[in-house]
Order: C-alpha cells, then structure tokens, then sequence
C-alpha cells in the first residue's frame, strides 16, 4: 500500500504549482449558477431522460492486501465493522448511483464515487455508518435548501447535497447521501504534495477568503454554526476542492478498468484503497455538517477538538458563531504552518485543559477578567480571584506567536490577523464579514 500511494505522489507533483495559484472560475463565482438547491438537483427537468446502464467492474487484475494488514478506515481506533456498509464496487445504490471508486472513509463514514445513471453526473456517495440515526447532517441540508438559491458569494462554497436515501445492510439501515462532487480535501492536499509542510502564503489567503464567505452566508442566511462535535469542526480536512470538471472523475472511473485498485478481501465485505486523483484549480466547499448547531446560539456543550478548543468551550461558557472564527485563525494557521498553533499537551504527553491555558496566554496574553468571570467555578481552577495565573502548568514563555511563526520574512500582518481571530473573548472576536475585511486578506 506505501508503494502504492508513493507512486500516486510522484504521478501527482506535477499539478501542485498550477493548483497553488488556483483561481475561482467564472462559472465558479456565479453564486445562481453553483448554488443549486437539493431539490432542483434532485427533480431538475432534462432534455436527456434516457438511463445509463450500470458497468461491470473488473473481478480480477488487482492486488490483494493481506488480512493482517489495518488498511483504510479499520486504522480507526473504535473502528467496528459491522456498523460500516459492505459497499461494493460497481454496486448501484437506489437504483441510481453507481460506485466507480472509493474517495475516503471517516469514523462514521465512507466515500464513494458514483455516476449517477438517471442525471448523467458524478456524485460522491456518503454512507454512514448504521447507528449514525442521530447525526444532523441531513436535518441541516433541509435547513439550508430553504435559503437556496441565493445570491449570497459564499452559498458557492457550501457543499450541496443532491439526494438522500436509506439502504439496507446486513447489521441495520444506513443513511446515504448523494453529495456535489469534489476532489481531495486541502489536508490531504497538505499530505501528498507538501508532506505536511503547510502551503504558500498566497494559497493560505485565497482559501481563508473562501472560507469566510461560506461563513458568512452560514452565519447571516442560514443561521447556523459549523463548529460542533470532536470530528465536524472548521478544519483543512473539512474544505474540499471543488470542481465542475467531470474528466477528473472519468479518469477515476476509467482507471478502475485499466488498473483495478488494491483492496483487502474479508467474510462479507471489500476494504478498498481510496483512489487519488492529479488536482486541478476550483473553489473552496466547505463540507461534514453531520454536526451543524442550527441558530448562531447560544449554545452548550463539549465541542471541538482538544487543540482546537476555543476559550469559551474551555470555560465551559456557552457559543455561538464566534467559535467557527476561532478555528479559521487556526486553519490559517495549519495551512500556513503545516502544524497545530496549540498541541494542548503536558510534557509526558496527555491532554489537558491546564497546558492548553498554559499556551493560550504565552501566545496571546492573559485573558479579560470579564471572561473568566462567566464561569468563576471553572476558572478558579485555573486563576486566582483577580485573574493571576497559578502557575497550576508553567506558562511556556518561549510560545509566543512570533517564536513559534518560521516560514514568513515579513508576517506582521498574518500576526495580526491570527490575534483578531484568536481573541479571547468571543464578544470581542471579529465576524466572518469583518474578517474578510482584514488587511493581510485586502493586501
């Protein structure tokens, strides 16, 4: 499998210039033209209602991985088998969709891509796990079809969804969604063409500037916060480059007959490598709202991951939208850096909230007294009366924005912008639209 992906790297590297200065296309920027509700996706007339017929996929030809092998999502941690739907490749799903290739799996999920025999289109195919009956994301979608079209810039970088069903599996029924197509996510992108060494300046600005937008129309239209629960937060893995170029997608689907992909095989299930594709230049979608909060707040309870926590989830105070502006400060930073600001670790290497504190105030100063005062309990586990540090974990002085930012000659402004977004209190912190206003976005 190492060699596998080594390959697909080195047939890839060659994109990665062009995609660095990536522009959005004129039909990319016009908000009626790619903010299509699901349901005029879904019922749209057609001058062509023929069908397609589905093909068969090659039985033979490929590399079999051995079973002792982890490959795919059985690498995560509570991975449980029999939740995840034995998709198949070549298997049409609601008589309909045809999986030609698999893009990604997550904790609750994989990905698939599916030609869609009835509209003539490629989508990507989300099955979730059988026990995801509580998740939100379908909820949103029927949330925020209500506000498309719209002639809001950032409705073009929300992924859209185009239909949903349940399937039947052997331990329960799964929910699937039919999603608009995309390429890889911007961490994978990190992944395979940076090795984890973060992007240029210039490609950190357009994607934040995206991004924003999409905020903004979440925040304004939709009334709705991205941010939530541990895997569904505001981060590179969550923005897609989009695309409306179907011959990425037929080469995916070509490939598979050509050069079948290696998979493992098991009692009653397929485990198949996601296929990788040579990127090109599209918009930003902003995409997992399995835990959208509808409302801008406010609103309770644990969220976020540990090192992306905001100060008012640390706190244990209520949020709202000023949280998905705390994780852009830190997506900029991820994207730029190729790194987390904050790791939220003791020296030994647990988490925990005192070290995450601890890092807080060595990059951005002690927080307003004000703040803390909202939920004195919790805070004066942490802080005296008058809001002095106790020293509970060294604060680690050497932290500060500037020692710890390296790869910029000039990053006055990107520090400044990563301390608008990352203010302490999220009364205080800037909105999406003030953000986009920034000078280190307007320079």
């Amino acid at each position: 499998m190492a060699l596998y992906r080594l390959n697909c790297r080195r047939l890839l590297c060659s994109a990665l210039p062009a995609l660095l200065s990536h522009r959005v296309s004129p039909r990319a920027q016009n908000p009626m033209a790619s903010a299509i509700s699901s349901f005029a996706a879904t019922f749209r007339l057609s001058s062509q209602r023929w069908r397609s017929a589905p093909r068969t996929f090659p039985s033979s030809g490929f590399d079999v991985i051995g079973q002792d092998h982890l490959i795919e999502e059985e690498t995560i941690p509570e991975y449980i088998p029999e939740h995840f739907y034995p998709v198949r490749l070549g298997e049409v799903f609601d008589d309909r969709f045809q999986i030609v290739a698999k893009l990604g799996y997550g904790s609750s999920s994989t990905i698939w891509l599916a030609r869609d025999l009835q509209d003539h289109q490629y989508v990507a195919l989300k099955v979730y796990i059988h026990n995801s009956a509580q998740h939100r994301e379908l909820p949103f979608y029927r949330h925020l079809d209500k506000f498309l079209p719209s002639q809001h810039l950032g409705a073009k970088n929300v992924r859209k969804l185009l239909s949903s069903f349940e399937v039947t599996g052997p331990y329960g029924k799964h929910v699937a969604l039919a999603l608009q197509v995309s390429q890889m996510s911007i961490r994978d992108m990190d992944m395979v063409f940076m090795d984890g060494r973060g992007f240029s300046e210039g490609f950190v600005k357009g994607t934040i500037k995206e991004l924003l937008e999409a905020l903004d129309f979440l925040h304004t239209e939709v009334q709705a916060v991205h941010t939530a629960k541990t895997r569904s937060d505001v981060h590179p893995g969550n923005l897609l480059l989009g695309t409306s170029d179907d011959s990425l997608f037929q080469r995916l689907e070509e490939n598979e007959f050509s050069s079948p992909v290696p998979r493992k095989q098991l009692d009653g299930r397929t485990i198949y490598l996601s296929r990788l594709m040579k990127p090109k230049a599209g918009p930003l979608l902003l995409s997992d709202f399995g835990e959208a909060r509808l409302g801008s707040g406010p609103h309770a309870g644990d969220i976020m991951p540990i090192m992306y926590r905001a100060p008012e989830t640390l706190l244990h105070i209520q949020w709202g939208c000023p949280v998905d502006i705390w994780s852009v400060g830190l997506t900029a930073w991820d994207l730029l850096e190729g790194k987390t600001l904050f790791s939220a670790r003791k020296e030994h290497g647990s988490f925990s909230d005192g070290a995450h504190f601890a890092e807080l105030i060595a990059a951005l100063g002690p927080p307003p007294l004000e703040l803390l005062n909202r939920h004195r309990n919790r805070a004066l586990q942490y802080w005296d009366a008058q809001g002095n540090w106790s020293n509970f974990v060294p604060i680690p002085r050497g932290k500060t924005l500037e020692a710890t930012e390296s790869k910029l000659q000039n990053n006055l402004s990107f520090l400044q912008f990563i301390r608008r977004a990352l203010t302490w209190d999220p009364n205080d912190r800037p909105t999406a639209r003030q953000l986009l206003q920034d000078p280190w976005l307007t320079d």
